[in-house]
């Protein structure tokens, strides 16, 4: 698999579980309020849940640096 191959696919991957996360909000939230404009709104804050998450798991996945200076 080549560097281009690989990119497409977490795209692609990245991609389709944003919209999982977006799906699955927003169906948790009509559920239990019966909502639209409530779904809606968790429908987008579930597009951020895995963004978020790679941010966090880049983050503490970066390497430290040997020496501190505060």
């Amino acid at each position: 698999m080549d560097g281009n191959a690989f990119a497409t696919t977490v795209f692609v991957a990245f991609n389709v579980l944003s919209i999982t996360g977006a799906v699955v909000c927003a169906r948790r939230s009509y559920t239990r309020h019966r909502r639209p404009a409530r779904a809606l709104m968790a429908g987008i804050g579930g597009l951020f849940i895995v963004p978020l998450a790679l941010v966090v798991c880049v983050a503490l996945a970066r390497p430290q640096g040997t020496s501190r200076s505060f």
